[in-house]
Order: C-alpha cells, then sequence, then structure tokens
C-alpha cells in the first residue's frame, strides 16, 4: 500500500504553528515512506472564509520547502459531495431537514478504532452521538462529509491530525461503514500547550511562521523546533537537517504528551 497522506486547511486564518507543525509531520511521514503529500483547501464553509488566508497556507509551506505532490480545492468539488449525500438518501442512511440531509446514526453501537499515537484503542457509543448534518442547505457540505468522501477518493492511507478531532473520528468511520469503504490508519497528535500548560493561543504569543520569518528566524530553526514539539528521534540529538529528519521519522516516536511551545528553545536553535 503506497502511503498517501494529506493536510487540509481551512482558509479561515492565518495558520498558526501548530498547524503548520500538523503538515510537517504528515510531510516527513510521506517523505520517510517514499509516499505522497497532499494539500486540500477545505474552503467550503463560506461564512468564514478569510481573504488572503489560502495564499498564506501556501507561502508559508514553500517557504519552508514542505512541497506537496498533489492539491485540491473542495470548493471545486461540490457536484462530488452533492453525490455522495444522495447515495446516502437513496440507501435510507441519511434525510432531509429543513433544506440539509442529516445522517442517521445507527442506535445502541460501538465505535473504535486503534490509534496510531501509542498504539491505544479509542472507542465510542453511538447512543451519545447525534444525527449529524453532512449538506448543508445552501448545497455545501459539512466537513465531516467532505472530508470522508475526499480522504476516499483520494486514497489517503493516514490521517495525522490534531487530538482535537478524536471526537469527530467516530462520524468519519460511520460515514465509511455507510459507504461500504475501507477507513484509512488514524493517528491524532497531543496538541501543542504554552508555558502555563494551556492549549497555545495567540494570549501566548504564538504567530504563524510569517511572523516568524519577519522577525528574522531561519526556516532551518523553526523545521527543527517543529519536529521536536513532541516527536523524539532518540538519544539526545537536537540539531538536524530535513535529510536527517525524513529519515529518522517514525509516528512510533510521536509522544502521547502534549508538548510546551517554548520560545527560549527556538532561539537557541
Amino acid at each position: 500500500m503506497m502511503v498517501r497522506v494529506r493536510i487540509a486547511p481551512s482558509p479561515t486564518g492565518i495558520p498558526h504553528i501548530g498547524n503548520t507543525r500538523t503538515a510537517f509531520f504528515n510531510y516527513l511521514f510521506a517523505k520517510h515512506n517514499k509516499g505522497k503529500f497532499i494539500v486540500r483547501i477545505e474552503d467550503t464553509d463560506r461564512a468564514r472564509f478569510v481573504a488572503g488566508a489560502e495564499k498564506a497556507i501556501y507561502e508559508i509551506l514553500q517557504w519552508l520547502g514542505i512541497v506537496w505532490d498533489e492539491k485540491y480545492k473542495q470548493s471545486e468539488r461540490v457536484e462530488i459531495y452533492k453525490k455522495h449525500a444522495e447515495q446516502l438518501l437513496e440507501k435510507d442512511l441519511a434525510y432531509k431537514d429543513e433544506g440539509a440531509v442529516r445522517f442517521k446514526v445507527p442506535g445502541s453501537q460501538e465505535v473504535s478504532w486503534t490509534d496510531l499515537i501509542g498504539n491505544k484503542k479509542i472507542s465510542f457509543k453511538t447512543d451519545v452521538i447525534e444525527d449529524f448534518v453532512i449538506l448543508k442547505s445552501d448545497g455545501f457540505p459539512t466537513y465531516h462529509l467532505a472530508n470522508v468522501v475526499d480522504d476516499h477518493l483520494m486514497d489517503i492511507s493516514h490521517v495525522i491530525r490534531g487530538d482535537e478531532w478524536i471526537s469527530s473520528t467516530p462520524k468519519h468511520i460511520l460515514l465509511y461503514v455507510a459507504f461500504g469503504w475501507q477507513p484509512p490508519v488514524f493517528a491524532h497528535m497531543p496538541v501543542i500547550l504554552g508555558p502555563d500548560k494551556t492549549k497555545l493561543s495567540k494570549r501566548h504569543g504564538v504567530r504563524s511562521v510569517l511572523d516568524l520569518r519577519r522577525d528574522g528566524y531561519l526556516k532551518e530553526a523553526l523545521l527543527n523546533f517543529m519536529a521536536l514539539l513532541g516527536w523524539n528521534p532518540g538519544g539526545d540529538k537536537e540539531i538536524m537537517d530535513i535529510n536527517e529528519m525524513i529519515k529518522l521519522f517514525d509516528l512510533k516516536d510521536v509522544n502521547t504528551n502534549s508538548p510546551i511551545f517554548d520560545i527560549n528553545k527556538l532561539d537557541w536553535i
């Protein structure tokens, strides 16, 4: 099986360093396994669209040298999602609700998967999941439908993302089952924390890679710093070039504890 991974940023703002680290880990995993790295712009939430955000996403990746093999834009694929929503309606696995389409969540089932980060089994009962919207009344898909349809059609083998998406994964697995598709392997990385051990945010003074570039940080330092935010290749080596990182990168070496963003460490690197 060829490794195919993706990042799926939404152009709802300039990506912060946590999003960029996720992109970098996907890239390292793809290159280590001689696979493909895909960028998919998830721009179907038109209400939250921010002008210039998509350009910034590409600019960050290009400057860092995180080169994609394929790229897609969900707003250009809306008819594909509508067609798949229709399939679920025809199978009586979804229903219309005031112009939107909702997925029927089956009752009294358990949804589980083994997560690659920590190699742990995660389970949810379907009784705690309500019927969820897959196609909005404006004709655009929700994240859940578009994400699953695209991951299947693009042959995504591994979904590597932040652990804030764990609660959405049961919905995605239910959609895979409904379509009769094999789900990808899931790997949910712990989120980056600020020095006060709370989730990293703007109040910690954290900026985007573009801000850090403007402040004079070298891209090689930023790549090295991001790699060590949650990944430990073994030994005590802390300065590596990108080829060394690609050679050494393995998801089993990603820590299950949340890493701390320490600007002093970045300064040292």
